[in-house]
């Protein structure tokens, strides 16, 4: 018998409810999920319960206005690797179509990106058409978008044409960021105009781009048994870092074994867990600090330091070098001014 898809509840319990200021224990209590182990170990749940978390912050919330409020936030808020699949591209069309493959890696909602009569329309939806995605949620996906691509071209772009199945007073709340006043739609969709589409992005980094899709890709296949214990594990530690978590606990619970059997598996192909936490958090550190402009303590954050000297001493240990020295070095060996 199959077991149901479980999707990452980081979003909702790390993100959301920091945003919103709804404290996660009490959220996941009212919504029915109070048995699990918040703080522990990585959260996930079925598509229907990562809807009832949202159900239930929606009711939590302090905020009249929490949809715009919490899309903003979000798309200027913290790093969240999955989103460098929009920043890294060259161009609004490219950096969705990126996006839709990996998309299930925030929570149970699939995008669709086609063009439709020259435009390019996005479709948000549940993974599963047995339990439909809440409406405000679907309202929160269109301010995201919107908002992700205002700040990724530097450019006001506004939408032609947009709709979610929401009251009146819930298109209401999200008009005014968007530009337009949304349809009632079955479909949560936005359309953008031709021109926009193809707007170049001030971000674009091809170069980080290679390295962040191999990292997702081994996200998605975290799940996957057939694959090497020591990708799965970089594949685990690479979603669950941003959520603080970085035990062999947590990453066991992720891949649906025990942790002695995770530390054995590891042994029998002669590493060990540390040596591979120690590893990708050396590989992401020296990526970010060569093809990002992220501060050390943003880095450190990404990485599940508890502060940003937590980072640099581990950083020394690894490169000798304290994060900002490393940085200022690659600068000088790459830039063509040095170049005799």
């Amino acid at each position: 018998m199959d077991t149901e898809p479980t999707y990452s509840l980081f979003m909702a319990t790390d993100v959301a409810c920091r945003i919103l200021g709804v404290d996660p224990v009490l959220m996941l209590e009212t919504a029915g999920l109070g048995a699990l182990p918040y703080g522990r170990a990585e959260l996930r749940g079925t598509a229907q319960q990562y809807f009832d978390c949202w159900n239930t912050m929606e009711v939590l919330s302090p905020r009249p206005d929490y949809v715009p409020h919490l899309g903003i936030a979000i798309s200027r808020g913290p790093v969240i690797p999955v989103f460098f699949t929009l920043s890294c591209a060259p161009d609004m069309e490219t950096g969705l179509m990126r996006l839709a493959q990996f998309k299930t890696l925030l929570g149970p909602t699939l995008l669709r990106v086609f063009r439709e009569d020259g435009r390019l329309r996005l479709e948000y939806d549940s993974v599963d058409a047995q339990v439909p995605m809440p409406p405000t949620l679907g309202a929160l996906q269109l301010v995201v978008a919107v908002e992700n691509m205002r700040s990724a071209t530097a450019h006001p772009v506004c939408p032609v044409a947009a709709g979610f199945d929401g009251s009146q007073e819930e298109r209401r709340m999200i008009a005014g960021h968007l530009g337009i006043m949304p349809e009632r739609s079955h479909t949560a969709y936005v359309t953008f105009a031709p021109e926009d589409a193809k707007r170049r992005f001030i971000s674009e980094n091809p170069a980080l781009w290679s390295d962040i899709e191999a990292d997702l890709k081994l996200k998605l296949a975290a799940q996957n048994d057939r694959w090497p214990i020591a990708d799965r594990v970089r594949g685990a530690l690479v979603d669950l870092m941003p959520a603080g978590r970085t035990g062999a606990e947590d990453v066991a619970f992720a891949l649906g074994i025990s942790r002695s059997t995770l530390q054995r598996r590891l042994r029998d192909v002669g590493t060990s867990y540390q040596a591979v936490l120690d590893a990708t958090r050396r590989d992401m550190a020296v990526r970010y600090l060569t093809k990002t402009t992220l501060r050390a303590d943003e880095i450190a954050r990404v990485l599940a330091y508890r502060d940003a000297n937590s980072f640099s001493r581990s950083f020394r240990r690894w490169t000798g070098q304290a994060p900002f020295a490393f940085r200022q070095d690659q600068t000088r060996s790459t830039s063509p001014d040095d170049a005799e």
